[in-house]
């Protein structure tokens, strides 16, 4: 996705630029002055990486690696909010968002060929979010071998959090893009971008946010893509990309991430109508565009 934001007559863009997550990372702040900005772009850096500390699976001290290495932790308030809205959106999808793939993505990027059928019996006993034990603020595996992971929302919580302590710091007109995008009370015009960079449509942020998903965007070596479906079936994408604009970038994540993984449109419509989502794009592998 690419964007662009028109700032308010006379007023001033502030910008950095770095990366968080494992993606470009860029910070729009609309009309302040300097010292305020500074301070702001200050706690919106803090922000990203107590992020990273938190959920990135490539710090090796980070709380996501403690839970997959312990099979427990102890949550800290962030780590809990982010399991809580996990659990929301597995529900909402019909359990296709389940970020305890990560033992199938691991057979998967190591795999010469097909699973074998064996392989998928051992790896189905440590799948499944209904495995996940919750209580307070203790989170902890049912079965030993299970692990975690959160590339499929951890990038829109993190642009979600970045916007919270922006608007905290008095700037409420802003743009914030860690692999996700969110605005704030500011216009900002996004490129929907297809799996190959063209430019599919354009669209209006403005209190809301759009994330992007895209199956065989990445791969492993062996041709594996990096979106795997928690029944352990091999799906056969049906679209090339799937965009959803929603009220928080982590729910656009989250539900794109989902949708990813679905044969028809049929949970894309539904997301729609039910007010989960406020528009979806599918690239279908056609070359065809669905909107609703």
């Amino acid at each position: 996705m690419s964007a662009s934001g028109s700032s308010p007559a006379q007023s001033e863009v502030s910008v950095w630029r770095g990366r968080a997550l494992g993606a470009e990372a860029e910070i729009r702040l609309f009309g302040a002055d300097k010292t305020k900005t500074g301070q702001a772009i200050a706690a919106a850096r803090d922000t990203v990486l107590r992020m990273e500390r938190l959920f990135s699976l490539y710090q090796p001290r980070s709380a996501l690696n403690a839970l997959n290495a312990n099979g427990f932790l102890e949550m800290p308030p962030e780590f809990a909010r982010l399991m809580s809205l996990v659990d929301k959106i597995h529900r909402q999808t019909d359990g296709l968002f389940d970020p305890t793939v990560q033992p199938l993505m691991v057979a998967q990027a190591r795999a010469d060929g097909e699973l074998s059928a064996t392989d998928k019996k051992a790896l189905a006993e440590k799948v499944g979010w209904a495995k996940v034990q919750r209580q307070s603020a203790h989170l902890s595996f049912a079965v030993p071998g299970m692990a975690m992971t959160l590339n499929g929302i951890a990038q829109g919580f993190a642009t979600d959090r970045v916007s919270e302590v922006l608007n905290a710091h008095g700037f409420a007109p802003h743009l914030v893009h860690i692999g996700e995008y969110r605005a704030g009370e500011q216009s900002a015009q996004i490129g929907i971008a297809g799996q190959q960079g063209e430019l599919l449509d354009s669209i209006q942020l403005f209190n809301s946010a759009v994330a992007t998903s895209a199956p065989l965007g990445t791969r492993f070596e062996n041709g594996n893509g990096h979106i795997v479906n928690p029944d352990l079936t091999k799906t056969i994408p049906s679209w090339r990309s799937v965009s959803v604009k929603a009220k928080t970038a982590a729910e656009a994540d989250g539900l794109s991430t989902a949708i990813a993984l679905t044969a028809s449109p049929e949970l894309a419509k539904q997301a729609v109508e039910i007010g989960l989502a406020q528009a979806i794009w599918l690239e279908v592998t056609t070359g065809e565009l669905l909107r609703f």
